[in-house]
């Protein structure tokens, strides 16, 4: 019986020790429902300014992607140009060789001409 009766009495004082915080001077009491107030307005601005920052992670994740996508496609312009002028290259070089065998082959049939002619004007006039 003692023991319940410590305890109620250590809950009335407790009690009686909350209620006493509570009550508050009218203006005191204004200014603490203010504060609780822009207390919950800044926590709602924090979760929008939080899932603001979760969301301009993911664009960053994304443009980094974007970023690593661009790189690979120059790399493979890049090779791609570089074929182009080895191909350009050897294309030039074959052309420059059918050139000059052209010519030669032209002037071995002229020169050939030449001295069939000679030795034909030669048979002919003697």
């Amino acid at each position: 019986m003692m023991r319940w009766l410590s305890s109620l009495v250590i809950f009335l004082f407790l009690v009686g020790y909350v209620y006493a915080d509570i009550c508050l001077p009218e203006e005191q009491a204004k200014q603490v429902i203010v504060e609780l107030k822009q207390k919950r307005i800044l926590e709602e601005q924090t979760e929008e300014q939080e899932a603001l920052i979760e969301n301009l992670k993911k664009q960053n994740e994304l443009l980094k992607q974007q970023i690593e996508l661009l790189k690979e496609q120059n790399q493979i312009l890049q090779n791609q140009r570089d074929l182009y002028k080895t191909f350009a290259e050897e294309k030039e070089a074959e052309l420059r060789k059918q050139k000059i065998s052209g010519f030669f082959g032209k002037m071995t049939s002229f020169v050939l001409g030449a001295i069939a002619g000679s030795v034909i004007m030669f048979i002919i006039l003697k």
